[in-house]
């Protein structure tokens, strides 16, 4: 099958090192400790023009305190709650012991305000992750509670600086306020919360300064709500290294990245376009095109041709699943507006559509409404089974389908095999379609399955996948 990149890419979902490091010295053994603080902030979304936006972030900013380990290095994370609410956090993407994915109510109790919790754990994978809050996540999420999480490889590709790029968007009133409609009843129903100021490390309609054959790491991390992005680089050519935090074998997009809510993807670009030129890196994901950050090429040239160095990361060092030993799950996602879920199972019982939509509830996987985290797990496994896994989206909208504690390896679209299997932790599903997936469940405990489009997780779109 001939798939165009766009297709390809739609299955994704800081700070600079040193220059031309060719390789980082590992510490294995090593720990990094740190404090952070969830709690109320103010900073310039928009810009000095307009007043601070009161948020909520670690440490009080957005995004919250950037955190950078080498492969091996343990992160011990103590959180404490400065709110006047619950919270967690997430560690999202990271193959980590249950007890530590920070779901209140499933792997730990909330962190209650003036309290704290301790996370421990040694990341199994070198990659660009995240983490986030995992309690009333559409709200908390939403007023800026994340922050970036890259584990860098041990001999990372040669780059004159590695940025992350912490895309968001924010809805915001015309003073800068948040607007308080976190429980709006059509973005449950609907595209999930879709901002009117998207923005980079905070920042809307940001700058970047390059240098004319400078070479970047660009990790984009997309840490909104719900907007799914499609970003164009041209005249840039990126090259894709990394999906989701695992290494891909690099190509060169023909069309634009996307990247869905909760995704992320690596790139490496080489910066050769006029200097003094400013160069706009766009979405065009929905139907009104916009800019998303520029790149300011400066008047001194760094090189005048591009390094000669490899940019592919190690293979990804996952157990690779055997499909003829394989058990089959499929499940569909149903519901929401202009879908087909005439009625659903909610807390035991068979209910229509309107009933279910009356509790605040539109969506159902395998006609189950995902309303409470004690409910019987969708998929329940001995440790160590292969699974085989289809996702048949149903509905009007695209849902990025996220599995905590695993990677999953992305096999065909609409049984069509994809040109480079690869591995995803939060794919996204677009209307109509239908995606088959194979992993090893390898990580013993209650792990949540949920689209990471919040408003659709909050109205029932989640469930449970125990591995025993």
């Amino acid at each position: 099958m001939i798939m165009h990149r766009r297709q390809f890419l739609q299955l994704t979902g800081g700070g600079a090192v040193a220059a031309l490091c060719p390789s980082v010295a590992a510490d294995i053994g090593s720990i990094k400790r740190l404090a952070i603080r969830a709690q109320s902030g103010r900073v310039h979304i928009v810009g000095p023009d307009f007043p601070a936006t009161a948020i909520w972030g670690y440490d009080g900013q957005v995004p919250g305190t950037s955190i950078r380990l080498v492969h091996g290095q343990a992160l011990e994370a103590s959180v404490h709650n400065d709110l006047d609410v619950p919270t967690s956090v997430h560690w999202h993407g990271i193959r980590l012991p249950n007890a530590m994915d920070g779901v209140a109510g499933v792997t730990q109790p909330a962190i209650a305000p003036g309290d704290s919790f301790d996370y421990r754990f040694t990341p199994p994978d070198a990659g660009t992750f995240w983490y986030h809050s995992h309690i009333n996540a559409h709200e908390q999420v939403g007023r800026g509670l994340y922050g970036p999480l890259v584990i860098e490889e041990k001999e990372p590709p040669v780059v004159d600086r590695d940025l992350v790029l912490m895309i968001d968007d924010w809805r915001l009133l015309d003073d800068a306020s948040i607007k308080e409609d976190f429980e709006s009843g059509h973005d449950r129903s609907h595209a999930g919360r879709i901002g009117n100021a998207p923005t980079v490390n905070g920042r809307f309609r940001d700058v970047l300064e390059v240098r004319y054959g400078e070479r970047l790491r660009l990790r984009l991390i997309n840490a909104s709500n719900a907007r799914n992005f499609a970003l164009d680089f041209a005249p840039l050519k990126p090259d894709v290294i990394a999906i989701d935090g695992q290494p891909i074998t690099p190509y060169r997009p023909d069309d634009a990245i996307v990247i869905a809510a909760g995704g992320r993807v690596d790139l490496i670009v080489d910066i050769f376009a006029d200097p003094g030129s400013m160069l706009e890196v766009s979405d065009s994901f929905y139907r009104r095109p916009f800019s998303l950050i520029k790149f300011a090429v400066g008047d001194e040239p760094l090189r005048q041709s591009p390094l000669e160095t490899a940019i592919a990361l190690n293979p990804a060092q996952l157990p690779e699943p055997d499909l003829s030993n394989a058990k089959s799950y499929e499940v569909v996602l149903d519901g929401g507006a202009m879908g087909g879920l005439e009625r659903a199972m909610m807390d035991g019982k068979w209910m229509n559509l309107f009933d279910i939509a009356r509790q605040g509830y539109a969506w159902a996987l395998n006609d189950i409404v995902g309303n409470r985290l004690d409910m019987p797990p969708l998929i329940d496994v001995p440790l160590g089974t292969h699974i085989s896994l289809t996702i048949d989206n149903r509905t009007a909208f695209p849902h990025p389908m996220h599995l905590h504690g695993h990677h999953i390896k992305l096999l065909s679209i609409d049984d069509h095999p994809v040109p480079q299997p690869h591995w995803v932790d939060s794919p996204l599903v677009m209307p109509r379609q239908k995606l088959q997936f194979a992993f090893v469940a390898d990580n013993p405990g209650k792990w949540l399955f949920h689209c990471h489009i919040l408003e659709h997780h909050a109205a029932g779109m989640g469930s449970i996948v125990r591995v025993s």
